[in-house]
């Protein structure tokens, strides 16, 4: 009969290519000395199962198991696991007691359905090999799960016949590829997803109590069902195995489905379970029912779950691009800055935020000099660098403000707000921001100082209700303006609102 093999250990991937060739050899070497330790050891369980059940093999491991091992990996290196594979599988065969002929070509027919599965999936849907998605976990379950077992119980059986002498050919393969069948579809999904990053999170301390408390749930309904002997309750695991489904999404699946299959087959074969109640069945006849009943519950979970995956990227690929289109909503195409949109709804929310903590809150209103005059001398495209270059001189002058946010209001014009900032200390950072500005050296020959420069007005206040935010911004354009009558490259202050128990900021003139 064919090894069976069950659970693996997780795989690292493939060594970076970054990595010197010895260190590559020896870590590959590791991994198919691994590879070969764990299939030998589940495939001589696999066959020790199948004698203690009438020599039908349940639940054949190895395929699954070795398909989820090399589906991750370059193809380079495929044939040193097919290679150990068939060795593990051989040889565990022979240890058992069987010829070696007998073993090598009952291996060599499991090799054939790993590769053609193998080969087949990752041609079609690309690696690495992304079994929890709809499309790839459809085409894993009809070439590896239907089509490869099929091709390797008729392989198999053949060659067993020319050793030994078996029932009924047909009984022979269907008993083989049932095994195959269960075995693939509940191994290599187990497999895959302990290879997966961030699998491993479900166990972590904070999620610990919730993912065992889901899984105990099909457990226990599993264990009930298929110690009760006196009435076909199988229908019952259902609706727990569908609450993981729906709990923990395709992991949750695949564990779900890999715990019913150890409780209901164990079960089963110690003559425990509904199966009991078949009239005249054999124990043939009832691990096939078991075999059925398991595929039933993963062609139905794990097409479920995959679909809710999909539906859970789909809607983090949807907040995405919608937090991506806000914040691009926001942003001064040109300059990298807040818009006038996103400058509107900060300085209204850091004018309640300082209204209800009574804490300063100040405006710098920032235009470009002559800007119109360096369009004309230097053309539209320069205009655009030169706006670049000015704020990111404004922003690095911003950077002893932690607090501050600069926004670019349209053609020439920018705006900061400076939460928590007094008066003074506003007006030293403008007179900062300007000489940044000066600093950079970006010529303008129509300047009379021959570099571009900016002219800042500067509004202050405490929020209060008496006072509107319209008030604010009033006073720092007017303070704006008062700056580029007076000559331009200036900072001038405005006076704080009427109502504000502040002084009044006195005049404050900064020129170069």
């Amino acid at each position: 009969m064919t090894p069976l093999q069950p659970t693996t250990a997780e795989f690292d991937s493939s060594p970076t290519s970054d990595a010197d060739p010895p260190a590559r050899s020896l870590s590959l070497w590791r991994e198919l000395l691994g590879t070969f330790l764990v299939m030998l050891l589940f495939s001589w369980l696999g066959i020790d199962l199948s004698r203690h059940s009438e020599g039908v093999a349940t639940i054949w491991f190895s395929n699954g198991l070795l398909f989820a091992i090399i589906i991750r990996r370059p193809r380079a290196i495929w044939p040193w696991f097919f290679l150990i594979g068939l060795i593990a599988d051989t040889l565990a065969d022979v240890i058992y007691g069987d010829r070696f002929l007998l073993a090598l070509g009952v291996s060599v027919a499991n090799s054939i359905e790993v590769i053609l599965a193998s080969l087949l999936l990752t041609q079609w849907f690309g690696q690495p090999f992304k079994l929890s998605r709809l499309r790839p976990l459809v085409g894993f379950l009809i070439v590896a799960v239907v089509v490869g077992p099929l091709i390797c119980s008729f392989l198999g059986t053949f060659w067993l016949m020319i050793f030994q002498t078996t029932g009924p050919w047909w009984q022979m393969v269907r008993t083989w590829y049932l095994g195959d069948c269960l075995g693939m579809a509940i191994v290599a999904p187990l497999v895959y997803i302990l290879q997966r990053p961030g699998f491993f999170t479900v166990l972590q301390p904070k999620q610990l109590p919730k993912t065992l408390l889901s899984l105990a749930i099909p457990a226990t309904a599993t264990f009930v069902v298929f110690h009760h002997d006196h009435d076909p309750l199988i229908f019952a695991i259902y609706p727990a195995l569908l609450f993981v489904v729906f709990r923990l999404g395709f992991p949750g699946a695949v564990l779900s489905v890999f715990v019913m299959a150890c409780t209901a087959i164990s079960l089963t074969v110690t003559g425990h379970g509904p199966l009991m109640l078949i009239p005249n069945s054999t124990m043939l006849h009832r691990i096939v029912v078991v075999q059925i009943f398991l595929a039933v519950g993963l062609f139905t979970s794990f097409p479920v779950a995959a679909l809710l995956e999909q539906r859970q990227r789909l809607l983090a690929s949807l907040e995405k691009s919608e937090a991506r289109y806000r914040e691009l909503a926001n942003i001064d195409a040109l300059t990298g800055q807040g818009n006038r949109r996103a400058f509107d709804e900060r300085l209204n929310a850091e004018w309640l935020r300082s209204n209800a903590t009574s804490q300063h809150l100040a405006i710098l209103s920032i235009d470009v000099d002559l800007f119109k005059t360096y369009n004309d001398i230097y053309g539209h495209l320069a205009g655009d660098v030169c706006l670049r270059r000015i704020a990111t001189s404004i922003a690095d002058a911003l950077l002893c403000c932690p607090s501050a946010k600069l926004f670019r209001l349209g053609g020439e014009e920018f705006a900061a707000v400076l939460p928590g900032v007094s008066a003074e200390e506003a007006l030293s950072i403008a007179d900062l921001i300007r000489r940044s500005v000066l600093s950079a050296s970006i010529e303008h020959s129509g300047s009379p100082i021959g570099r571009q420069s900016v002219s800042i007005g500067v509004a202050s206040t405490t929020p209060t209700t008496d006072v509107s935010v319209l008030t604010l911004l009033e006073l720092s354009d007017q303070a704006l303006y008062r700056a580029k009558r007076l000559g331009r490259n200036r900072v001038e202050a405005a006076e704080t609102p009427p109502s504000e128990d502040n002084h009044p900021l006195p005049e404050y003139h900064l020129h170069s």
